[in-house]
């Protein structure tokens, strides 16, 4: 009875407990809105967006990436603490912007990352704030004082504030605002409300004090200037970069909560007609903007009309314009236009017109009239529950917008299965879980090589067998998601997947995964699966965390408009840089291996550290000259192109060698970690007793020989020894190997299967791109009318294909030994790069310009291939101290 009794008190206090944590859980996590199958099925409805038939879902993640910075946007409260905050699902949050105008446009959700211009917007709002609590009577002097120096202050930070109210006397009330306020200027704080920036008031150039409104098309008009300046002295400021990527995201706000046709596209839900009806209303707006210059009194559906009737004649030489509706020649392919290549119409077009007016312009009365009331009707209940309507509202409007659209399309209006299999892609997406996989692959590919040379069947073999396994099962797990994403994805666009920067990352991912799982599938020595692992994993991991690498699934340019081409060229020379970064991915693992290893000597550490000597200086005097080129150190401080570019270079070399001399020196510290000179003895001591057993077996092999040679009478006949007796005489003829000696041969024997796999790999890499260039060339006497141009892309191309040339070649001949091949599959992929990444983000310029995107962050790019060239250069380093001869005094 008493087990019984305390057992229901420890469960019942278990319960409290329990309750008490999830209560907690509640309190703190944010409330979610906008999720649930009614917004499934409103995210299914068909739109055109950016020349591209898509599901509603798939704008609404793509414009709320864009003005919020993730596809789920996170209201959090004054202070950015996410206790009482909501999520918002993005097809809610995209519709409830225009049914609730009044209550987002107070909410903070347009990204202002860059804190010098967050400042600059919120200028005239801190100083009316502080200037209000100076004004209050219970604020103490010190309190004034402090408070004057902060509103006078152009560089007023979050930790300045935070400052002062740890030391300040201010009511409650009067610190909580102002910890508001340092929380919005902090760099965690990262969004700003759309009234915000509207009531935004900035003091430009000459004091002039303009709204951001204005400012923002000020600066539109200069980014004109600079696109089409062949001058380098004109350039926008880094606030004026930030400030028109801010503007931008609020004007695609307001351009759907208003549903205005601004100077972003507006959200278009309905195909045009294109029988006799719509063509004869064409006609007679046309006669009306004719006798209107001004188009002054004309509605929204005229004026949809004019535009859309201008857009078609533009491309017609005069002679051949007409008004529409008079003339079969005409009318006739100007109808097909009209269902196959115009724009849909707006969505505040086909909700503001009356429905009489719509069905007299070729719209099916009752079809109209559905979809209108099915819009309304959802737009109510959400105004009455934000976030959580009900399915059967979604379904209806979803419903209409379908069968109004088959009429209007002709059997054009895109089908249930390609809305459903874009909107279960966007939900899936195979290609962010791809990272995780191929992850798991390098976790356990790595570990593996820890557990190679124990005996087989050893608790530690079988450990490394295990992680064998789960290693290639996470191998073949990232390329499964990779390969189901690109079908899905070929599928929704209908072309090959290497259309732009985003689709070639990830197909080299792909590219390297499979030839490392091939050829680990040949020769099973993990290191070809590991390196296609790396490769992947950068791949995946960089394609969906850089904003630049975008996702969205776009309209092809013209001159890609060829699957065929796109397939036998661009596939092509896209997998050459799979199996070239492949190699540098053996390389490096080489490099480690190199860098690692014992010699026959140890260096010593202030050896090892000698580059760092000239190295810091020149990284510190780099440093320098790069941020007062940024400005951040004064406007005292002028700088011109050449201080940016020297600058640059010597950081850049002193970086690289301070890296040199840290790696290397951690390399020391591996090997002595591994290799110690009193094991090193020991090791000598057995290695000799068995050298001396060796020389005796040996030796009484030959005398046994000898003997029964002598014995004979008849014949000198010699007996054949065994095949123990042979191995324990090239063993004692063998030269005696120190513990040393055998440490660098147990090295060699590592590298050597790598330096085979590099060799395959980077013949692979030649083969493909030899023949893309080759292809490349016939693609462009087909569109270009001529084979080659010298262009960029195609200069670098035959340049990365010239330089893996060099070791392959030089290791046929004999020229390069392992060392300087490994270091060679390293250094060759910087041409990879510059025909993949550098004539798009650097030079950005020739025919290939479809490529070409702004921005890069070139800095960073060169940082990174600074350090990963460093490695090499350490091994080389420290292999150069470590095979120097030792002299011994006798």
């Amino acid at each position: 009875m008493r087990r019984a009794s305390w057992l229901k008190l420890v469960l019942a206090l278990g319960t409290i407990i329990l309750s008490g944590i999830e209560s907690w859980g509640e309190e703190q996590k944010p409330r979610e809105l906008g999720t649930g199958p009614a917004y499934e099925k409103l995210g299914k409805l068909p739109v055109l967006h950016e020349g591209r038939e898509k599901p509603l879902d798939t704008l609404a993640r793509e414009e709320i990436k864009q003005i919020f910075g993730r596809e789920t946007i996170k209201l959090l409260d004054a202070t950015a603490e996410n206790k009482a905050g909501e999520t918002w699902g993005p097809v809610a949050a995209i519709f409830d912007w225009s049914a609730r105008p009044s209550f987002w446009d107070d909410q903070p959700f347009i990204l202002v990352e860059y804190v010098p211009l967050k400042r600059l917007l919120l200028s005239d709002a801190i100083k009316a704030q502080l200037a209000a609590l100076v004004d209050k009577s219970g604020t103490t002097a010190a309190d004034r004082d402090a408070l004057g120096k902060m509103a006078a202050d152009r560089e007023l930070s979050a930790t300045t504030i935070k400052a002062f109210l740890e030391r300040s006397s201010l009511a409650a009330e009067d610190r909580k605002g102002l910890a508001t306020l340092g929380a919005q200027l902090s760099e965690e704080h990262k969004w700003l409300s759309p009234h915000q920036l509207e009531e935004a008031r900035i003091t430009v150039d000459g004091g002039q004090a303009l709204s951001f409104d204005a400012w923002f098309r000020e600066i539109v008009q200069k980014k004109r200037k600079v696109d089409t300046s062949t001058t380098a002295s004109m350039k926008l400021s880094e606030v004026e970069k930030r400030a028109n990527e801010v503007g931008t995201r609020l004007v695609h706000y307001q351009a759907i909560r208003d549903r205005e046709v601004r100077s972003v596209e507006p959200m278009l839900v309905m195909p045009r007609p294109s029988n006799k009806e719509y063509l004869a209303f064409l006609g007679r707006t046309f006669e009306k903007a004719s006798k209107n210059p001004r188009f002054t009194g004309m509605s929204d559906f005229e004026m949809d009309g004019v535009k859309t009737l201008f857009a078609y004649m533009n491309e017609l030489p005069g002679e051949e314009r007409e008004t529409p509706g008079t003339n079969p020649d005409f009318d006739k392919p100007f109808a097909s236009w009209l269902g196959e290549s115009s724009a849909w119409m707006p969505l505040k077009v086909v909700l503001d017109t009356k429905s009489a007016d719509l069905a007299a312009a070729g719209f099916p009365l009752d079809k109209v009239t559905a979809f209108q009331t099915a819009f309304k009707n959802l737009e109510k209940a959400e105004d009455a529950a934000p976030g959580e309507v009900d399915e059967a509202k979604t379904s209806a409007l979803v419903s209409a917008a379908r069968s109004l659209g088959e009429v209007l399309s002709n059997r054009h209006y895109p089908s249930v299965a390609a809305i459903d299999r874009e909107t279960y892609f966007n939900v899936t997406n195979p290609f962010f879980k791809a990272p995780a996989a191929y992850g798991m692959a390098v976790a356990m590919l790595a570990a593996v090589l820890g557990f190679q040379g124990f005996e087989k069947r050893s608790l530690l073999s079988r450990i490394g067998q295990g992680l064998y396994v789960a290693g290639m099962i996470g191998l073949v797990g990232g390329i499964a998601y990779e390969g189901f994403g690109f079908y899905l994805r070929v599928l929704i666009s209908g072309w090959a997947p290497v259309t732009n920067m985003y689709e070639t990352v990830i197909w080299v991912s792909a590219v390297s995964a499979i030839l490392g799982l091939v050829l680990e599938l040949i020769y099973r020595k993990t290191y070809a699966a590991l390196a296609g692992s790396m490769v992947a994993l950068l791949g995946t991991v960089l394609a969906a965390n850089v904003p630049l690498l975008d996702p969205d699934i776009k309209t092809l340019q013209p001159v890609l408009r060829s699957n065929y081409w796109l397939t036998i060229h661009v596939l092509t020379e896209v997998s050459s840089y799979g199996a070239f970064l492949m190699a540098a991915g053996l390389g490096l693992i080489a490099v480690f291996y190199y860098l690692t290893a014992t010699y026959r000597r140890s260096p010593g550490f202030t050896e090892l550290a000698l580059p760092i000597v000239p190295g810091l200086p020149l990284l510190a005097v780099g440093t320098v000259g790069l941020l007062a080129s940024y400005g951040y150190l004064g406007p005292n401080w002028v700088t011109g192109n050449a201080v940016f570019m020297l600058s640059g270079a010597l950081a850049g070399v002193g970086g690289m060698l301070s890296i040199v001399a840290l790696a290397s020196i951690g390399g020391e510290l591996a090997s002595r970690a591994t290799f110690r000179d009193d094991a090193c003895l020991a090791d000598d001591a057995l290695a000799s007793e068995r050298d001396v057993s060796s020389v005796r077996a040996a030796t009484s092999v030959q005398t046994v020989m000898v003997g029964e040679a002598q014995g004979s009478s008849a014949l000198l006949t010699l007996t054949k020894p065994t095949v123990a007796e042979m191995r324990a005489m090239a063993t004692a003829a063998r030269p005696k190997l120190d513990a040393r000696g055998r440490a660098m041969q147990a090295t060699a024997a590592k590298i050597k299967p790598l330096s085979n796999f590099i060799y395959r790999t980077m013949q692979v890499g030649v083969l493909l791109i030899a023949a893309g260039t080759i292809l490349g060339g016939i693609w462009a006497d087909y569109s270009w009318g001529r084979f080659w141009g010298w262009d960029p892309k195609e200069v670098w191309a035959l340049i990365t294909l010239l330089v893996y040339l060099i070791p392959l070649h030089g290791r046929f001949a004999g020229w390069f030994n392992t060392f300087a091949l490994v270091v060679a599959s390293v250094v060759c992929s910087l041409s990879v790069i510059m025909a993949w990444y550098g004539v798009n983000f650097v030079l950005g310029v020739g025919l290939h310009s479809y490529g070409f995107v702004e921005g890069g962050g070139q800095g960073i790019v060169m940082a990174v291939l600074a350090a990963v060239l460093a490695l090499p250069v350490a091994a080389a380093w420290r292999r150069a101290l470590g095979s120097k001869a030792v002299l011994t005094v006798v």
